[in-house]
């Protein structure tokens, strides 16, 4: 499961959008990342399947009952291994390419 995450630059950038967010509906990670409806349904059902993100039901007054999505323990830990490697590919930026660090830091900012 880390690999099919870490193969899909959108499934980290959904991770990295709930980073200390208190949960966030489908529409605000969409137009945070400005991605189309499918790539964020398909990486939300990936991550919430591997529980890397957590679904939680908000009803409301008007009887709607939208779902927020929040950064799980496995989701958190994840962008921390993530954060360390971005730290060490930048300390490597001569000998890995600057193009290649800098993808680093676009995909999981």
């Amino acid at each position: 499961m880390v690999m099919e995450i870490l193969g899909h630059p959108d499934y980290l950038r959904v991770l990295s959008s709930l980073r200390g967010a208190d949960g966030l509906r489908f529409s605000q990670i969409q137009k945070s990342l400005d991605l189309n409806p499918t790539q964020v349904n398909r990486a939300l059902k990936v991550l919430a399947k591997g529980l890397w993100i957590i679904p939680r039901t908000v009803p409301t007054d008007a009887g709607r009952i939208p779902v927020e999505y929040r950064l799980g323990k496995r989701g958190a830990v994840m962008l921390e291994l993530f954060d360390n490697l971005r730290v060490q590919a930048e300390r490597r930026r001569a000998e890995l390419g600057a193009a290649e660090v800098d993808e680093l830091r676009r995909v999981c900012g």
